[in-house]
């Protein structure tokens, strides 16, 4: 097993693990914030849904699924609690995104992992290759478990 092969792991990991949260929690719990004046997990899993949507440009996948999401779920923590979409409307669109991912990751080589994203110039590649598609992923994956644990102490 490779090294890469052990990040695809955590990142279907995590994704599978914030799915069984998400299909647990209350449709209530999933629309109540936190913490006073903090994010609900409706919040957090639509910012997780954009982020992971972003990922296909900076990939150099595609064009963005869901662009409109960016709007919903801007990064103003507790300033952003209405207007959201409903658990189902944010799983359907997690599943397409993610399927779109998976797709692409499962095809890469470790040298595309290793490849620049689009955000980073050849020139400056060059002398930060660990700006690379491999290093985002994982970064990633760390902010997905880190929004997981919050949605977690909701509850059901």
């Amino acid at each position: 097993m490779t090294a890469t092969e052990i990040c695809l792991i955590q990142w279907d990991t995590y994704n599978k693990r914030m799915q069984k949260v998400i299909d647990t929690i209350s449709e209530q719990n999933f629309n109540a914030p936190i913490v006073t004046n903090g994010n609900s997990p409706s919040w957090l899993l639509g910012h997780l849904v954009d982020t992971d949507d972003k990922l296909l440009e900076l990939f150099g996948i595609s064009n963005r699924l869901f662009p409109e999401l960016e709007k919903i779920y801007h990064h103003e923590r507790g300033s952003n609690q209405t207007g959201h979409l409903s658990k189902g409307e944010l799983a359907t669109k997690w599943a397409a995104i993610s399927a779109a991912l998976n797709k692409a990751f499962k095809s890469w080589s470790e040298s595309d992992w290793l490849s620049r994203h689009t955000a980073v110039t050849e020139e400056d590649f060059k002398k930060e290759p660990q700006r690379n598609k491999l290093n985002v992923m994982l970064s990633r994956v760390s902010h997905k478990a880190s929004h997981l644990g919050q949605i977690a102490m909701q509850g059901k």
